[in-house]
């Protein structure tokens, strides 16, 4: 049975700082520049690589082109939520949980990730067509298996489904995951339902006080980069600031605020973004580390405050470990690379 079909979306830190969310600061207030993008990222097969984009543009409720499209649904799994009519099975597995904040909806599990299957960093999903993915092999650039339509490409289903299978750790060759693609949603952990996507931003200053409290105990000669260390946590956009002025977790004042990118494209800054176990991976050898950050990051910065969806901010450590934000669309217009951005 075929389950779940998204098309091209339309139309180094000495000390730890408190942060704090104002919320309260008004909405008059002239629009004040905290930096610039540095990079813009879509990951069209959840789990796995991503792919770097110079300019797109972003529509209301929607995030980057093509981000989370596809998805890897367990094999046990398949009875219950595939369905000839996927966009209505892709609707419950998407659909916010009872009692949750909007868009959540705690059903990544359906799926192999990287919390399960670390071998997913091997390789790069890339969107071809309309409908259409490439599986490219990230260290040699080339590509292993395609399915060139997921509405008319039977067989590249197939061969995407039967490769996953032999390669993921919690994968069975006798019982392969299914390619799934459902239109207007994506995969994503939060968000994914028409009009309901979330784009999420990380901060270079964030990062890189994150890397130094993660690695410094790192044997010598197994010191992730700082960009192989950034890629665990899979960001749309990352801000940085040529200036300096922007620092660690100074992000996190964002929540509850309207942000610019460019001239025209306004996101609402809903919520920091918490980390699970996936950001233990490495992306250079696939292998699970002994570094943390869904564990370090609340130990190391237990002073991190923040706002969640408009509420009094919070001290985050009592709930987990956080890093970067989630964002949605609510002015249309295209971003770029190097564009200003802009707290309102």
């Amino acid at each position: 049975m075929r389950a779940l079909t998204l098309p091209t979306p339309r139309d180094t830190v000495t000390s730890r700082p408190r942060i704090r969310c104002d919320a309260s600061t008004s909405s008059n207030d002239a629009p004040r520049r905290v930096g610039r993008i540095k990079s813009i990222e879509t990951f069209p097969l959840k789990g796995a690589r991503g792919v770097s984009i110079e300019q797109t543009t972003v529509h209301i409720g929607t995030s980057v082109p093509r981000d989370r499209e596809f998805a890897l649904l367990r094999s046990e799994n398949e009875e219950r939520w595939g369905s000839d009519d996927v966009e209505a099975s892709a609707g419950r597995i998407l659909r916010t949980g009872e009692k949750k904040d909007e868009g959540h909806h705690s059903n990544k599990h359906l799926f192999h990730q990287l919390i399960t299957d670390p071998s997913l960093a091997k390789y790069r999903g890339i969107a071809i067509g309309s409908r259409g993915l490439a599986i490219e092999c990230a260290q040699s650039g080339e590509v292993l298996v395609r399915c060139e339509d997921y509405d008319e490409d039977a067989s590249g289903r197939r061969a995407i489904e039967t490769f996953f299978a032999s390669r993921l750790e919690t994968a069975r060759a006798e019982a392969p995951p299914t390619l799934t693609r459902a239109e207007g949603h994506s995969f994503t952990n939060v968000g994914g339902r028409p009009k309901e996507h979330v784009l999420h931003i990380n901060t270079v200053p964030s990062v890189r006080a994150v890397y130094d409290a993660c690695t410094k105990s790192a044997p010598e000669g197994m010191r992730e980069t700082l960009d192989e260390f950034a890629m665990r946590f899979r960001p749309n956009i990352v801000v940085e600031d040529e200036s300096g002025r922007l620092r660690a977790f100074d992000e996190f004042e964002w929540c509850n605020r309207n942000v610019r990118i460019g001239s025209k494209c306004v996101l609402r800054v809903n919520e920091p973004t918490i980390r699970c176990p996936s950001t233990r991976v490495r992306y250079e050898d696939s292998e699970t580390d002994v570094a943390r950050p869904d564990v370090d990051i609340r130990t190391d910065f237990p002073d991190l405050r923040a706002s969640i969806f408009g509420r009094d901010a919070i001290e985050l450590a009592s709930k987990g470990s956080y890093l970067g934000l989630y964002a949605v669309a609510i002015v249309p217009g295209s971003i770029e690379v190097g564009d200003d951005v802009y707290v309102l």
